[in-house]
């Protein structure tokens, strides 16, 4: 008799082998409408389920019927199963699986990518404000039942699914019924439910946060925050280790047999979230891995810092002195002045010898003084903000924590063992590859932010000389009204029968000193224009440095190394076949063996030759080319600023005799032809109106007036 694994309801048809998940009360299976070919996924219900009470069989289909939320799993009917079984639940599919199956895999040990992890948290936050809105507990939240949604147009939308434990509750209601995986209940419900303790304990809707709490750590690092030695059978140490710890620690774990617990208040280092992420996910961590009563989180604390934690602007910064990329989470109202002490705390470059650039440009405070955060132009990882140093011209080539240590196969065959070893040396593999990435990024922005900063010192240089050749223009305009000046002095003393007074010798005399001084600072601003912006001397010296340096990111070091990690992966499979069938026969066990050789060379390939070799002896050289170039660069960056002020300092010099000039032309063309009377209301309002009014000119103008009085 043929045995048919089809099953269905009057729209719908799945197949049992086609399985999506299984819990304590039902499957999940894959199926499609009869009327669209539309996939879909049924829910189903065993045996157990039905043994519940007939007002719990329905508070699933009371609770999805009630919401309606982009992140919670969409419902798409409710039906009898045609074989008499009961209702079957009917959703959209989420092709992406669940995010226990994403953690699970190999390329994820070490918990999500940033971005992914951001997602994540923004989606299930959502998902659980539409709950708390609408009164409803979840009660089994977990990475099991978060599920990934692919949009027809690429995005991804996290779902919350599986509300076979949800319940409507108000905020100050509680309840006593147990429900939940246990790795993610809260203490108090532990204590009951896996212990068996009859402890007179109610619940409210906060024991979600606890799960979230869990989960959240999970996706972050790709473990549970609380692991005892021997996992879920010592139970009793896990009770322990989450009602004993102290408030603000995020994790203990237990390495050995009745051992100390290893308490931590930080993430672990080989998590994929940068340090600047971790500063606002730890604390987010602490408030809902919270036992102690009088700290526990709300709801409204919990999504308040989620909304705050989402809202920063995210500014990407490559930090040239460590070839290293910085990610500073900015509030939307920071300053420019706020973006500094944050550049500060993550490098330990204060601030007055930070040289941030970016497109081609210096980011000067003066273009950002009036511009918060959330104006700041897009970047990317391909297109960073560039940091410098100006006191400080060592280079350190980028050194992560040590690699994982890649597992060898043993002699013997087991196809259980060598499964778990498979994926062991993929997982080893997706790190080398993640830090091959990271590399060869440093390596390509390197070559970058050579570019900039040399753009940057000629615009510096362009600005500098076009200064000095309007300086050319003032110093000879000076010397004309200076000439002038005296002339009228002549012709002033000699109407007042006066004795000709030192204040325009004195001018005279800055002025030539002044020109000399200037005569001095336009040869070497000539020469270093010429030699750096005409010449391109400074890139020409890059070039120099660094030719014969094999560059990884032009070996394609990362394509290759997607290439051998994707070959692990290939293998892994094949051995997770072999796991599935149990028994090899001789020729399956030959190509199983086959297999574990390619992965070991693969590997070692991945690891040793192309990490340890190849790249890092890449980034080796270009690091020390960087430090040998960034010191010239540097000393010719420091000499176009000062010779800047230079500049200035001579051009507001000159401006002022300038000034003093034409108030005494003003004087002998003006004052003087007036009466006395007359003259004293011209001074007067000279000094009043004069937008610039030069203290010894007006000083002059003064003890003329006053010696005509006295005379």
């Amino acid at each position: 008799m043929k045995m048919s694994f089809l099953r269905g309801s009057s729209n719908y048809v799945w197949c049992t082998t086609s399985v999506l998940g299984k819990g304590a009360t039902g499957s999940v299976f894959q199926g499609v409408n009869k009327n669209t070919g539309e996939p879909v996924a049924v829910k189903t219900f065993n045996q157990l389920s039905h043994m519940r009470p007939h007002d719990v069989q329905l508070r699933e289909f009371e609770v999805l019927k009630k919401v309606k939320h982009e992140n919670i799993v969409k419902l798409l009917a409710i039906e009898e199963e045609q074989e008499g079984k009961g209702k079957v639940i009917v959703m959209e599919l989420c092709t992406g699986g669940s995010l226990f199956n994403i953690l699970d895999d190999p390329e994820n040990t070490y918990g999500l990518k940033e971005e992914e992890f951001l997602l994540v948290l923004e989606h299930l936050s959502a998902g659980m404000k539409h709950l708390r809105d609408n009164n409803l507990v979840h009660r089994d939240l977990k990475p099991g039942n978060i599920m990934k949604f692919v949009s027809d147009d690429g995005t991804t939308v996290y779902k919350l699914t599986d509300f076979g434990a949800a319940r409507e509750l108000e905020e100050d209601e509680q309840f006593v019924s147990l429900y939940g995986t246990e790795e993610y209940l809260h203490p108090d419900m532990y204590e009951r439910a896996v212990l068996r303790k009859a402890v007179r304990k109610t619940f409210g809707a906060t024991v979600d946060l606890w799960s979230i709490g869990v989960t959240l750590y999970h996706v972050a690092t790709g473990n549970l925050p609380f692991r005892p030695y021997g996992g879920r059978r010592n139970k009793e140490t896990m009770y322990f280790i989450t009602t004993k710890k102290e408030s603000g620690v995020i994790s203990g774990t237990q390495s050995l047999e009745n051992g100390p617990i290893n308490w931590c208040r930080t993430l672990p280092k080989n998590c994929q979230l940068s340090n600047g992420l971790k500063k606002f996910v730890t604390p987010l961590l602490a408030g809902l891995l919270e036992v102690d009563t009088q700290k526990i989180w709300t709801f409204d604390k919990f999504f308040t810092e989620v909304t705050n934690t989402l809202s920063r602007k995210r500014v990407h910064l490559y930090h040239i002195h460590r070839m290293q990329m910085i990610k500073i989470y900015l509030h939307p109202e920071d300053t420019y002045n706020a973006f500094q002490e944050h550049v500060k705390e993550e490098t330990d470059v204060l601030v007055r010898n930070q040289i941030i650039l970016f497109d081609n440009k210096h980011v000067l405070q003066t273009i950002f003084e009036n511009t918060t955060a959330k104006d700041y132009p897009e970047c990317s990882d391909e297109n960073p903000f560039f940091l410098f140093s100006s006191e400080n011209n060592n280079v350190n080539v980028p050194l992560d924590t040590e690699n994982p240590k890649l597992p060898s196969f043993p002699n013997s065959v087991n196809v259980e063992n060598d499964a778990s070893i498979a994926k062991t040396i993929c997982s080893v593999g997706h790190v080398c590859k993640r830090r091959t990435e990271k590399l060869c990024l440093a390596s390509r922005l390197t070559h970058r932010s050579i570019s900039v900063f040399n753009n940057v010192v000629q615009q510096e240089l362009m600005g500098v000389m076009t200064k000095t050749n309007k300086l050319h223009e003032t110093t000879h305009h000076s010397e004309k009204l200076m000439e002038a000046v005296m002339r009228s002095q002549k012709t002033v003393h000699n109407i007042l029968g006066v004795k000709t007074t030192s204040s325009s010798i004195d001018y005279q005399s800055e002025l030539e000193v002044i020109s000399q001084e200037f005569n001095g600072l336009s040869t070497p601003i000539k020469q270093l224009f010429n030699r750096y912006v005409i010449g391109d001397t400074l890139l020409k010296e890059w070039e120099k440095n660094t030719n014969g340096c094999k560059c990884c990111w032009k070996t394609r070091a990362s394509q290759r190394a997607a290439s051998y990690v994707q070959r692990l992966r290939d293998s892994w499979q094949h051995m997770i076949r072999d796991r599935a069938t149990r028994s090899l026969t001789y020729n399956d066990e030959q190509f199983h063996v086959l297999e574990r050789m390619k992965m070991e060379v693969m590997s070692t390939e991945l690891l040793k030759n192309l990490l340890d070799k190849e790249v890092m002896n890449s980034v080796t050289q270009v690091a020390d080319s960087l430090a040998d170039w960034y010191k010239m660069a540097q000393t010719i960056y420091l000499q176009a600023k000062i010779l800047d002020k230079d500049v200035d300092i001579v051009s507001r010099l000159l401006g002022a005799i300038i000034n003093f000039s034409q108030v005494m032309i003003w004087c002998s063309q003006v004052v003087v032809p007036l009466g006395l009377i007359g003259r004293f209301m011209a001074i007067t309002v000279f000094i009043q109106e004069s937008q610039d009014k030069s203290e010894k000119a007006i000083s002059v103008l003064l003890k003329c007036f006053c010696l005509e009085l006295a005379w």
